[in-house]
């Protein structure tokens, strides 16, 4: 019967014919896995292996794995190498991590993935289209939004009807408000809206928007087939009031944000 040392002598020539990647000695081997990200894993042979010691993995190492799932793995593998008392185990426990570490790579892989898209998504630029019934006190009213545009850094074009003085007020309608600029500042932009007084009611009480409606809110990026692209705008401008749809219509077009909506929802 063969002693443990032949065996383990037997076992790192083994070792050393089936990976490419492995430095071997008496008693101790290590081993390079992984043909993209990689994994190096330590291996020891105590004197008593295989007959009556289990096999020592010393250490994994890898910049894929998080350091909870190089911790998972390792205890995992001395699960399976201390199962193995009396027989030759660092075929099967390399086995082992290598199916561990490539699920938990392409898991890390996911999620980090993951992470990017969603900060690529909140770094590019968005626009936004906002119907708003009307402005009882326009003057007021723009004011207030052209502070919310600053505070969140948004670009901001308005257009509206003329104004009619109304008890000593300059009301207007039919105002669509282009904003450009993150989501996330657009997202504050209209909770500000609909939580805090921007205007007036017909008594002169101050009120909150009740009767805005998002027409549009995307990257810019993201038209309809056969449209360019919508560029960024910067800055707070009101337009020169519109009397008629066609001129509406020229107004947003020059943004490229003229179809904000589908049919009969465009200007509702």
């Amino acid at each position: 019967m063969s002693s443990d040392a032949e065996r383990r002598r037997d076992e790192m020539q083994a070792l050393a014919s089936i990976f490419e990647r492995v430095d071997v000695s008496e008693s101790t081997a290590s081993v390079t896995l992984g043909d993209g990200p990689t994994c190096r894993v330590s291996l020891s042979m105590p004197d008593d292996y295989p007959s009556t010691a289990p096999l020592e993995v010393t250490s994994i190492e890898s910049e894929a794995l998080s350091r909870e799932a190089r911790a998972e793995l390792l205890a995992r593998c001395r699960a399976h190498a201390s199962s193995a008392v009396g027989e030759e185990s660092a075929f099967g426990t390399l086995t082992m991590i290598e199916d561990g570490f490539r699920d938990a790579a392409e898991e890390r892989k996911r999620r980090d993935d993951e992470g990017r898209k969603r900060r690529d998504e909140a770094a590019e630029m968005h626009h936004a289209m906002i119907r708003i019934d009307h402005m009882n006190d326009s003057v007021g009213y723009l004011k207030t939004m052209a502070r919310f545009c600053d505070a969140e850094g948004l670009g901001c074009r308005v257009f509206h009807t003329p104004p009619t003085d109304v008890d000593g007020r300059k009301r207007v309608e039919g105002v669509f408000v282009a904003l450009s600029g993150s989501n996330e500042g657009i997202k504050s932009f209209c909770a500000r809206l609909r939580t805090e007084f921007v205007d007036v009611d017909r008594r002169g009480v101050k009120c909150k928007e009740r009767k805005s409606t998002v027409l549009a809110h995307r990257k810019n990026s993201t038209v309809k087939a056969g449209e360019r692209a919508v560029e960024s705008f910067e800055g707070f401008e009101t337009m020169p009031p519109y009397e008629t749809e066609e001129e509406l219509e020229r107004g947003l077009a020059s943004l490229n944000l003229l179809h904000v909506g589908d049919g009969s929802q465009r200007f509702v």
